[in-house]
């Protein structure tokens, strides 16, 4: 059971206010371009599944929009999956046996470990060093074994917003390929990097594509989560193996999502930049609110989260997990936050900035620093 998950069952029995800090959701709305199209294709006369690797269509949108990047892709080495959660775990389950291992980060998204080990398979988590990535390759070098059949990272990070550089990446790239395993680079937050200097990904360092999987999401980059679509990027024969993986677990996306995201060369070319510009905006208002109010708050390089330690908090109210104390905020103030425990991170909690509608912002805002303060 995932600590939040006492978290949300007292936000839900809360008498008062529920300020909830906990889902990373854009703060903005989707263009209008992919809402008039999903619009169509909801009234269009077929609705039968779609075909098993995605939609033909959107997947050349999709190699073409890696292949604008600067590392090309086609069509065929992409395969549309149920949400990027669902193509990562149809990912592992075609990469992992029983007994295999997957190096991950720490702290990290909850899912790496999670599905690795319902797979049979062991996580092995390695600590980001000093607070970010810097030398994790070399760390990561010395936690491949012979089991190890993957390493997976996600740039920028959930929850920490660290992003890969130049060299760490082309280092872990070349590690992994020494070694003959896979480097699974988990990009949902791609497009919401902030520093002009860390706008890298690992697959431009593999061309040929015998490294490199990148697991990709429409959800966040174009604010429709609940249209559940992803994809894998790899080569043609992993493509391949993962997509009847994904069947064997899941049906196809939506066939109206694809179909309105095939839209997406239409959509004005700033939209990202506008998006990320908010996300942006926001960290840094909150941001300066709590470090006036006397809190140390790092400066994340990318991603919808501050990874805030809450350790002098936890120990003014007496407890020794964030799980315990965030309960207890809840109870208090209605205020959600996720406890870092789900992340292997103790003693911090994520809050997703974007997480607050836009009326509900400085009451929000004013109820988290009240908290922490």
């Amino acid at each position: 059971m995932r600590a939040v998950d006492d978290v949300i069952a007292a936000l839900a029995t809360h008498a008062g206010p529920q300020l909830s800090w906990l889902v990373g959701e854009p703060c903005f709305e989707p263009p209008a371009e992919l809402v008039d199209a999903f619009a169509r294709a909801a009234v269009s006369p077929s609705f039968r599944y779609a075909p098993r690797d995605g939609l033909p269509a959107l997947r050349e949108v999709l190699a073409q929009r890696h292949g604008a990047e600067g590392h090309a892709l086609a069509a065929d080495q992409i395969v549309i999956t149920s949400g990027a959660k669902a193509g990562l775990l149809a990912l592992l389950a075609t990469l992992l046996a029983p007994g295999d291992e997957l190096i991950h980060p720490q702290p990290c998204y909850p899912a790496y470990p999670a599905m690795a080990s319902r797979l049979g398979a062991r996580p092995v988590a390695v600590v980001e060093c000093g607070g970010g990535f810097a030398g994790w390759s070399k760390a990561v070098a010395e936690a491949i074994g012979p089991r190890t059949r993957a390493v997976v990272i996600a740039s920028p990070s959930n929850p920490t917003g660290t992003t890969l550089d130049t060299t760490e990446a082309r280092a872990l790239v070349e590690q992994c390929r020494d070694r003959g395993i896979r480097l699974i680079c988990d990009e949902a937050y791609v497009d919401f990097r902030f520093a002009p200097d860390r706008q890298i990904v690992p697959a431009a360092f593999d061309p040929d594509r015998t490294t490199v999987v990148q697991v990709r999401s429409a959800s966040k980059s174009w604010a429709v989560c609940g249209w559940r679509v992803g994809w894998v990027a790899a080569d043609a024969s992993l493509v391949a193996r993962v997509a009847r993986t994904h069947a064997s677990l899941i049906n196809p996306a939506s066939g109206p999502a694809q179909t309105a995201l095939c839209a997406l060369p239409e959509v004005a070319a700033d939209f990202l930049g506008s998006a990320c510009s908010s996300v942006a905006h926001r960290i840094d208002e909150l941001r300066s609110t709590l470090r006036a109010a006397g809190m140390s708050v790092s400066q994340p390089e990318g991603g919808f989260y501050l990874w805030l330690p809450v350790t002098q908090q936890m120990e003014s109210a007496g407890m020794s997990s964030a799980a315990e104390w965030c309960v207890e905020v809840v109870r208090r103030s209605g205020v959600g936050l996720w406890p870092g425990d789900d992340f292997g991170g103790t003693h911090h909690v994520r809050i997703a900035v974007t997480a607050p509608s836009d009326p509900d912002w400085s009451t929000s805002v004013e109820a988290l620093t009240a908290v922490l303060s």
